[in-house]
């Protein structure tokens, strides 16, 4: 298992800087559009396993809401929300012979839509901020990503590893039997590093305090959101979210401790940093 992640790290990561920094802008929004669809269908797979109809509307629901937060307006994002809550109650109230499973199945469509399609997309956000190094407004805001993805990373990293090494006491056995209060510290340690890192090779702007305050603040939303999905697993009593990505699972078995972050560090970015 371990060298199978590995081998997949080897090559996604190089791929993912590749995307970030270097492609055509619509790759990355292709990128970030995808991860959240395959998301969302992961999570109704796990919420509905025996009900196709749930599946196929939760699909619909977080395709709408992820077109609207890829085309950023409010007015877009709030007809498209208000489009499934009202479609949602009208397919709830279509089951009369059981309302309660209608009335669950809208909260459980809302929760993965809003999980995957809206959350996630902010890094498409934060990518067409102007740059915060040069004078002019240009768009850079490719290092706001790859610092949220390298510290974020760099935690996972530290975490799977310090459990590992060093791993005696459970952090939360009910929700992550794998996860260790010294595997925690470990990941902390490590989103400061990445943090660092990402300061001196590309981000020099960035005072030092900034780079400690943001990577303990991705590296606990990221840890958080990391539990948030094993809860999630647990409660579907599924292992893993899917299976598309070797040694790792699903995607959002991969992209969990960079969906709570994402929002922080655009807001941060947009109103404390910008030009």
């Amino acid at each position: 298992m371990l060298r199978t992640r590995l081998a997949t790290a080897a090559v996604a990561i190089p791929l993912l800087i590749w995307l970030i920094v270097w492609n055509p802008w619509s790759l990355f929004i292709w990128l970030v559009a995808a991860a959240a669809l395959v998301g969302v269908g992961e999570f109704c797979t796990m919420a509905f396993p025996k009900d196709p109809w749930d599946r196929g509307f939760g699909m619909a629901a977080g395709t709408l809401l992820l077109s609207a937060m890829l085309v950023p307006t409010q007015e877009r994002f709030a007809m498209a929300l208000a489009a499934v809550v009202v479609a949602g109650l009208v397919l709830a109230l279509a089951r009369k012979d059981d309302l309660r499973h209608g009335v669950d199945a809208l909260g459980l469509t809302l929760l993965g839509s809003l999980y995957a399609a809206f959350l996630l997309p902010h890094y498409v956000w934060m990518h067409a901020l102007p740059d915060p190094v040069a004078a002019a407004m240009q768009p850079g805001g490719w290092r706001w990503v790859i610092l949220t993805v390298v510290v974020a990373m760099a935690g996972d990293v530290g975490g799977y590893f310090g459990g590992r090494w060093f791993g005696r006491h459970k952090l939360m056995p009910s929700v992550s039997p794998g996860k260790t209060i010294e595997g925690s510290v470990t990941a902390v340690l490590a989103n400061l590093l990445g943090g660092a890192l990402c300061k001196l090779v590309f981000f020099q702007t960035l005072s030092w305090g900034e780079v400690g305050g943001l990577g303990l603040a991705i590296g606990c939303l990221a840890q958080v959101g990391d539990l948030c999905e094993s809860m999630l697993k647990r409660a579907f009593g599924a292992k893993d979210s899917g299976w598309i990505i070797p040694g790792h699972g699903g995607v959002l078995d991969r992209i969990d401790s960079l969906v709570f972050p994402a929002p922080l560090v655009y807001y941060y970015a947009r109103f404390f940093f910008g030009h």
